[in-house]
């Protein structure tokens, strides 16, 4: 699965709130039940398939399931808030159907013979007994694993913005003018704190949401389990979801 592209803009005022648009592929995506999946059938009062009514699900999911434009929110500091407009591709769609449980086996199971660290996934995911009779296993597996991959990513993106900016301060600190070598500091260490953070933020919204994914696909996800998934660092990423 593929990371998110962001373009940033920063608005002037303080209080001001800035837009950032995304479009790219999500790292995990969900599946439905052995029925035919909450969105099997296209006959809902919507256009094509779609969340049960009878199951209970936030707007953020439900958007996701619809295919519509989701919003992340990020706020920096007190006068901050950085917004994310992010778009999961047309599979989603296909969310708990048979079709993205065979999407996700083929996007997975080779690189899980290669990477028995991330093979941890299915076998976790099969000893939870909502996850085991949902008949869709390789859906939850295609989730977690792009999610623990992009953690990892975003751990090596961080630590490589940490060496940036000590490079940054020292080159700062050979500054003679006591009162600009200050300001340069200073404006160093607020940028490059605020990266950081947002990259961190970026971070917990996806762990977040596929919490809340693997909720709505299993009914049930509890918080000892999803803990177990996290703290899986896989050493590979899932392939991308090949939609014909």
């Amino acid at each position: 699965m593929g990371l998110f592209g962001w373009m940033t803009r920063r608005n002037p005022s303080p209080n001001a709130t800035a837009a950032v648009s995304v479009k790219g592929l999500l790292s995990k995506r969900p599946s439905g039940p052995r029925n035919g999946g909450p969105l099997a059938s296209a006959d809902r009062g919507h256009h094509g398939p779609g969340p049960d009514p009878a199951r209970k699900v936030d707007e953020d999911i439900a958007r996701i399931l619809r295919g519509e434009l989701v919003t992340n929110i990020y706020t920096l500091s007190s006068n901050e808030t950085m917004v994310g407009v992010q778009q999961f591709p047309p599979i989603f769609r296909q969310l708990g159907t048979e079709v993205f449980e065979t999407l996700a086996e083929a996007a997975c199971q080779e690189n899980l013979t290669l990477d028995p660290s991330a093979a941890e996934y299915q076998k976790i995911l099969e000893e939870h007994p909502a996850a085991r009779d949902s008949g869709r296993i390789w859906s939850g597996v295609y989730l977690v694993y792009g999610m623990g991959a992009n953690r990892r990513d975003r751990y090596n993106v961080q630590g490589s913005m940490m060496l940036a900016m000590e490079r940054q301060l020292n080159e700062a600190n050979k500054i003679a003018d006591p009162e600009l070598r200050e300001r340069q500091l200073e404006s160093i260490r607020t940028s490059s704190s605020d990266e950081i953070r947002m990259d961190r933020l970026k971070q917990q919204f996806q762990i977040d949401r596929t919490r809340r994914l693997l909720d709505y696909l299993y009914g049930d996800m509890p918080k000892a389990v999803f803990q177990r998934l996290v703290s899986i660092e896989p050493a590979l990423s899932p392939d991308e979801i090949q939609y014909p």
